[in-house]
């Protein structure tokens, strides 16, 4: 048994040593489960970037224009209450899961375990041979066989790599665009060309060969577990009590991260349950009750059955529910369209005449609009009609300016006068209003304004 201080994948001196994990026997009760999930999150993972609601992606990172697509609902970069909320309620999330299911998803769920397990493992597998074979050549000296299976296997491994960068460009710029590129010059979309590369680089290191390192060291998921988790928590239980362990090893051999389970719970696990799987295969030839290796909780290991409402559940549950009710009521009042209105430096008013000896007050404004629609928007503005039965009248700057095209994301401006008459002041103010008008009526902001002029 290992030592618990020790890290299986280094070696004394800090060097990585190589994890050769077998694989679970194929109708373990969980591995049969687990595969079916895998595999549906893997078509789930290639289909994402091609699902729409109401005609828009249930999630896009458009970096580029600084705007982003979650369930279908469009936020921009510019957006940071709203994004902050979004980020928080994912936040909690994951802690509430993590406090009730441990690292379930680690094992079971992450890109990272599902591309691995379900295609780079099996051609490993399929050119290298068993974990054993695995082991025995990464050992041996090179030779042309070595050289040969290492040039095959890379070889399928960039291929693939290739394939799913494409696949993840698809979250980035859409997927009819990332096919439209594929069909095209890379000298045509630079940019996407180069981020293709760089995915796929990182899939080839990551998938390919740093694995188990990425659990280990980089991923902070891993490291916020001892956060979340408490003494409720599930993870991959051995049950010492029952001295049924014959030390036969092959919890070990199938962990892919190479840790000893027996050695209770540890941050290096990703509840993948091969362990749980092989040590059932054990037990029926032995004649000994299945689950020496299964969910369970320290709770559980003492015979304690743990609560689903606990404090940390229910401290994270609450957060989360803040944290989407704060989201929702920020989502049901925000404007797709939006329109400010705000005074220009500049001199407070100016007073004139006209030909027939009535005076006007005239103040400087600024206008601006935001589009945060998919499309791009037509943007008017005018004084309203009640201000305009008053005898206001806007001044425009420059002089015949028209509406104005504005792209999704993106925001424009302009200069206008109000002209009111003098009389409409009391105590040296008055009121107006403008009103915004997007896509020739079809939407309709309205901001009343206030006005400075000399006091009566």
């Amino acid at each position: 048994m290992q030592s618990p201080d020790a890290l299986t994948t280094t070696n004394s001196e800090g060097k990585r040593v190589g994890v050769f994990p077998a694989l679970p026997p194929k109708k373990g009760f969980w591995e049969v489960r687990r595969k079916w999930v895998q595999w549906g999150m893997l078509l789930l993972y290639v289909a994402v970037p091609w699902i729409t609601i109401h005609g828009h992606p249930i999630l896009m990172l458009d970096i580029a224009n600084r705007r982003f697509s979650i369930l279908g609902t469009l936020f921009f970069a510019h957006e940071v209450p709203n994004l902050v909320f979004v980020t928080l309620s994912f936040l909690m999330g994951i802690a509430l899961f993590t406090t009730l299911f441990g690292r379930v998803w680690c094992g079971w769920a992450c890109p990272q375990t599902v591309f691995i397990d379900r295609i780079f493992r099996k051609i490993e597998a399929m050119i290298d041979g068993d974990h054993l074979a695995q082991r025995k050549l990464f050992n041996a000296p090179m030779s042309g066989d070595k050289f040969f299976k290492r040039v095959l296997k890379f070889g399928l491994f960039a291929l693939i790599s290739l394939l799913l960068g494409q696949v993840f460009l698809g979250y980035f710029v859409g997927p009819k665009d990332a096919f439209h590129y594929l069909l095209e010059s890379p000298s045509d979309h630079p940019g996407a060309f180069f981020t293709v590369m760089l995915l796929s680089g990182i899939v080839l290191f990551d998938f390919g060969w740093f694995r188990e390192q990425f659990c280990l060291i980089a991923c902070p998921y891993g490291r916020f577990q001892s956060v979340f988790m408490d003494q409720g928590s599930l993870f991959l239980a051995y049950d010492e009590k029952r001295k049924d362990c014959i030390e036969c090893g092959k919890c070990v051999a199938v962990c892919p991260t190479g840790i000893d389970v027996r050695q209770g719970l540890q941050f290096e696990c990703i509840a993948c349950t091969a362990c749980a799987d092989a040590c059932d295969s054990v037990m029926d030839k032995i004649k000994k009750p299945r689950k020496l290796i299964g969910y369970g909780s320290l709770l559980s290991l003492q015979g304690i059955k743990a609560k689903v409402f606990r404090g940390r559940t229910i401290l994270y549950a609450t957060c989360l529910g803040i944290c989407i009710t704060a989201l929702s009521y920020k989502m049901a009042n925000r404007q797709i369209y939006q329109m400010d209105v705000i005074r220009a430096i500049d001199t407070p008013y100016q007073q004139i005449k006209d030909a027939n000896g009535k005076e006007w007050v005239i103040n400087h404004f600024k206008i601006k609009f935001y589009n945060l629609d998919w499309e791009k928007a037509v943007a008017d503005y005018a004084v309203s009609k009640d201000a305009e039965a008053q005898g206001v009248e806007i001044i425009r700057s420059p002089a015949g300016s028209t509406a104005l095209n504005i792209e999704s994301g993106k925001g424009a401006e302009a200069q206008f006068f109000l002209k009111v008459p003098k009389s409409d002041f009391h105590e040296g103010v008055a009121k107006s209003s403008i009103t915004g008008i997007w896509n020739q009526g079809a939407v309709t902001n309205h901001t009343e304004v206030t006005l400075v002029g000399p006091w009566k």
